[in-house]
C-alpha cells in the first residue's frame, strides 16, 4: 500500500617553503572543487538528455508544442547550456526515424553497476561490436545483470500547485491512484507544478494509466506510461560518496546514449547532480 505522508530539502609563516606549500594547498583545493563542479554539471546535462529522449518517445514528437511531456521537461532545464538541449531536440527527432528490431543487452559496469543497454538497430552485430566497444573503453563488460532489475509499470502525470490546499489534492490524486492499481509513487516539486511517478504491476499498466488521464480534474496531463526497470534495491550507496566513480560512470552511461542506435540505459545507480 502506498504511504499516505508526504516528505517535502593561522599562524603567520615567515618560512618561503611554508608559503610555498600553502600556496599549492590553496591550487590543489581550487582543481578539486573545479573538478567536482565539472561531474555535477556534466552529470546534470546526461539526465537532461535522458529525461529530453525519454518524453520526445512517449510523447511521439519532438515539438514541446505538441508534446505536453517535453514541454514539461523543457520549462525546469533552466540551467542546461541551450547548444545542449538543441543536440538532445535534434538527437530525439533523429531516432524517431529509426526502423529496425529491439535488441536489449546486460552489462556490468566497473564491477558496480547494473546497466540494461536498449536499441533499435537494422544491424545488430554492428550494434553489438559498437556497444562492446564502449564497455571495454570503460573497464566494463557485457554479463547478465537482469536479477538487478525489478520491471514495473510506470504512469507519470503532472499536476498545478496552487497556492493552498496543493497537498491535500495530491493526497487525493495517491488515493485515486491507489484505487487503480499503483504500488508506489515518487513525486518531484517545481515552483509551479507537481511530477508524480506512480508505478504498479506491469499487467495492471493500461487501467493504471487509462483511469490516470480519466482523473476527475485530480492532473492535469499524464506526461507518459511505460514498462521500465527499477534497481531491485539501492545496491551501492557508498558510491555517491566516490567522485572518481561518478564521473567514470557519468562518462560511460553518456557515451552509450549518444550511440546512434541506442534507445534507453537503465542503470542500478545514476550520478545525481
Amino acid at each position: 500500500m502506498l504511504s499516505r505522508s508526504l516528505v517535502n530539502y593561522a599562524r603567520r609563516s615567515f618560512s618561503g617553503s611554508s608559503v610555498a606549500l600553502s600556496g599549492h594547498n590553496k591550487w590543489s583545493k581550487i582543481k578539486e572543487k573545479k573538478g567536482a563542479n565539472d561531474v555535477k554539471r556534466n552529470a546534470a546535462i546526461t539526465r537532461a538528455t535522458r529525461d529530453i529522449l525519454t518524453a520526445v518517445r512517449l510523447g511521439g514528437s519532438p515539438d514541446p508544442e505538441k508534446n505536453s511531456a517535453l514541454a514539461a521537461v523543457l520549462r525546469r532545464l533552466k540551467d542546461i547550456p541551450k547548444e545542449n538541449i538543441s543536440s538532445a531536440l535534434e538527437k530525439a527527432a533523429k531516432r524517431r526515424e529509426l526502423n529496425g528490431e529491439d535488441v536489449v543487452y546486460e552489462a556490468l559496469a566497473y564491477n558496480a553497476v547494473g546497466l540494461i543497454i536498449e536499441c533499435t538497430t537494422n544491424n545488430p552485430t554492428r550494434t553489438a561490436a559498437k556497444i562492446r566497444e564502449i564497455l571495454s573503453e570503460h573497464s566494463s563488460r557485457l554479463t547478465p545483470v537482469r536479477f538487478m532489475f525489478d520491471r514495473v509499470g510506470s504512469v507519470t502525470v503532472i499536476m498545478d500547485k496552487r497556492e493552498e490546499d496543493h497537498e491535500l489534492d495530491l493526497i487525493q490524486l495517491i488515493d485515486y491512484a491507489t484505487d487503480n492499481g499503483a504500488e508506489n509513487y515518487s513525486e518531484t516539486s517545481f515552483e509551479k507544478e507537481i511530477q508524480i511517478e506512480f508505478t504498479c504491476r506491469p499487467e495492471t499498466l493500461g487501467k493504471l494509466a487509462s483511469a490516470l488521464a480519466d482523473s476527475p480534474g485530480l492532473c492535469r496531463a499524464v506526461l507518459g506510461s511505460e514498462v521500465v526497470f527499477t534497481p531491485t534495491s539501492d545496491l551501492n550507496p557508498s558510491l555517491d560518496q566516490d567522485s572518481e566513480m561518478t564521473e567514470n560512470v557519468t562518462d560511460l552511461i553518456r557515451e552509450i546514449e549518444e550511440n546512434e542506435d541506442t534507445r534507453r540505459v537503465w542503470a542500478t545507480w545514476s550520478p545525481t547532480a
